[in-house]
């Protein structure tokens, strides 16, 4: 990002949607290493994979998953966001691909306790998800950090994450409802 746009985005921000999505990634990483059998036949559903490759992508993700995390805690410069980034994209792109091919059957498999169908909203949630990736790379080089900052940190990081479980429990909840637009 230019100079200009940085200066645009305070660092509480950056670091508060930092904080939320590591934790989000750190969670389903968790699940997913937690019951890596379910996640690998969620994986081998969505139907991207040649056979061969499922129980690598599987066993894979999860570690990409937790390295990314630690990017967006530890090192947030911008070369470090591009895993968190090619983490979430690679996710949204499968989801994005089965509801193209009208495959909204199929469970998220994003780990929590939640199971979202796909959809367009999943899609837009994760759209979401990589925008606070950019806000956070936004905020790397801008003010110091005062005292009172750090509570608002952790505040935003706790209110996303409450936004993050509602709209995955309102994906759960009404899929079909979400999907059609209908409001029968």
């Amino acid at each position: 990002m230019s100079a200009g746009l940085l200066s645009l985005v305070d660092p509480v921000v950056g670091h508060g949607c930092a904080a939320a999505v590591a934790a989000i990634l750190l969670m389903g990483a968790w699940q997913k290493l937690a019951d890596n059998g379910v996640f690998r036949a969620t994986v081998e559903l969505y139907g991207l994979l040649p056979a061969g490759l499922v129980g690598l992508f599987a066993a894979a993700y999860p570690v990409a998953e937790v390295l990314a995390a630690g990017a967006l805690l530890g090192w947030a410069d911008s070369p470090a966001l591009l895993l968190p980034l090619g983490v979430l994209s690679v996710a949204t792109l499968g989801v994005a691909i089965n509801v193209l091919r009208g495959r909204t059957d199929l469970e998220c498999g994003c780990g929590g306790d939640s199971h979202p169908r796909l959809s367009w909203a999943l899609v837009a949630r994760n759209g979401l998800l990589l925008g606070a990736v950019l806000l956070a790379g936004a905020a790397e080089d801008a003010r110091a950090l005062v005292w009172i900052d750090y509570l608002s940190v952790a505040a935003l990081t706790l209110a996303l994450l409450g936004l993050y479980a509602a709209a995955n429990q309102l994906l759960a909840n009404q899929p079909h409802l979400i999907q059609s637009g209908s409001h029968s």
